[in-house]
């Protein structure tokens, strides 16, 4: 392939960055929070009485909408949870029979007695191992405490293993998944450098122990007694930085290869702002989280295109108050994407002040994106333009996903490696795109047929006014 050109088969491309601007004027990439949809579950059962919300992860699972979820009782421990689905608003909490409660089986547990556990699908898993969760267990026991990797044929029947596979405790919603770009199981979890941030670790066989770099000098926070927590053993996937205040740290990871685009990846981490320790704060450890978005192209190192919030706190008195944790995972509805999060109306250290410990807290709340719309190339309201770099495509035909609303409209023009207009389809020649079209098939003339183009370098020269782009595709007819 010529030096500089971009390969972009028929896949559909994100403007995540500035892999897709080689030139721009008056154009800006923007990161587009979600829409609020309010809570969907809340603390109602008996397994559910000090709180649920914190390690949620949701899927889609043979027509059906699962989201799997960390439940505390007030008395009796913690485990995870199923709700299922059909429109990812509505969720019912089924009676499976699998684990007994205080008696009875009439409840939707699917194992209990852990401590925080991640659900996720592996698609490579044999047939009795379909479902993994990603679980700390035996803490603070240095001889057992680490993380272990639990395995279940259906997502209901759960066997944990005698064997942790990183004996080492980062506690958190640490999680896993299959890489299909990679072909390998990568996980993120916490480490502290010295505050927490978010490690990454890749791995062939993920019920194997995990790979880390035993030459690190213990990271012991809670004792030399106790089994450390990671620390510098594994590569930091993605942190704050000098530019952020030093009261803040990263909670959760959150971390999602996109499965409807080529070379996507997102985090979505909880941002901690410590209030100050005691005897200047009420209590330790204390403080506000909401939820910042990162984004990568290779899952390997990740960087934000805004600090401000992708989820911010709602207004004081409700259920999302005080601290968010973003769910795992997304789930498709046509043009939209569902995302859910963990919402609580107190403090990260609010349960430990006298009688709040008797009130069950937590929610799991949804929020709506649209399509391919984390990030928008956005130009600007007097007009603005963009060149892309060469691109190699397959197909005949090219599709924006972009809002042009009411007082916008765009034109798309093709060149080619050196920037030459190509004969048919200038601006002269470009049909104007208007209103608001996640798929909106770019014509000049009329005609869209590109197929005498594909397998030719080619440049997008994008000519817009008042609009938002968010995504290319080339495709067949």
């Amino acid at each position: 392939m010529t030096a500089g050109v971009i390969d972009v088969g028929s896949h559909r491309q994100l403007f995540l960055d500035n892999r897709f601007i080689a030139a721009s004027e008056n154009v800006t990439l923007r990161m587009n929070s979600p829409h609020r949809l309010g809570p969907v579950l809340l603390p109602e059962k008996p397994w559910e009485s000090h709180e649920i919300g914190f390690c949620t992860s949701v899927m889609e699972h043979e027509g059906e909408y699962w989201m799997f979820y960390r439940a505390t009782s007030a008395d009796a421990g913690a485990g995870v949870c199923l709700a299922i689905s059909r429109d990812g608003l509505h969720w019912e909490r089924p009676s499976l029979g699998v684990v007994e409660f205080k008696g009875s089986r009439d409840n939707n547990i699917v194992f209990w007695d852990v401590g925080e556990a991640v659900v996720f699908f592996d698609p490579r898993g044999s047939q009795d191992a379909r479902f993994k969760a990603v679980v700390v267990l035996n803490w603070p026991d240095p001889e057992r405490g680490g993380i272990y990797v639990f395995t279940s044929p259906d997502g209901l029947h759960w066997t944990r293993p005698e064997r942790r596979v990183l004996p080492l405790v980062p506690d958190t919603a640490n999680q896993a998944h299959w890489d299909w770009r990679l072909g390998k199981y990568v996980a993120y979890i916490r480490v502290w450098r010295p505050l927490r941030k978010v490690g990454r670790i890749e791995m062939d066989d993920i019920l194997a122990p995990w790979p880390y770099d035993r030459s690190v000098e213990p990271y012991y926070i809670w004792g030399r007694d106790k089994v450390p927590v990671t620390s510098r053993e594994v590569p930091v996937a993605f942190g704050f930085d000098e530019s952020d205040p030093p009261d803040t740290d990263v909670y959760n990871p959150a971390a999602v290869q996109y499965p409807w685009a080529a070379d996507a990846y997102f985090m979505f981490p909880s941002a901690y702002h410590h209030f100050p320790e005691p005897p200047v704060g009420a209590v330790p450890n204390d403080g506000l989280l909401d939820i910042q978005m990162a984004v990568s192209r290779d899952g390997v190192t990740f960087h934000r295109v805004s600090r401000d919030p992708y989820i911010s706190l709602n207004i004081d008195g409700r259920k999302d108050s005080k601290q968010l944790y973003m769910a795992v995972g997304m789930l498709r509805r046509g043009d939209e994407i569902l995302q859910y999060y963990a919402g609580y109306e107190t403090t990260h250290g609010g349960r430990r002040q006298k009688g709040a410990e008797h009130e069950p807290v937590g929610s799991i709340c949804a929020a709506v994106q649209r399509l391919d719309g984390f990030v928008s190339a956005d130009f600007a309201y007097g007009g603005g333009r963009l060149l892309t770099p060469p691109l190699l495509f397959e197909g005949s035909r090219l599709e924006l996903n972009i809002d042009c609303s009411a007082m916008g409209r765009a034109r798309v023009e093709l060149r080619d490696a050196s920037g030459r207009p190509i004969p048919g389809f200038t601006l002269d020649d470009a049909d104007v795109l208007y209103g608001n079209q996640p798929h909106a098939t770019v014509t000049w003339r009329g005609k869209a047929d590109l197929a005498a183009l594909a397998g030719k370098p080619v440049r997008l020269h994008v000519v817009a006014r008042s609009a938002k782009l968010y995504a290319f595709q080339f495709l067949a007819t």
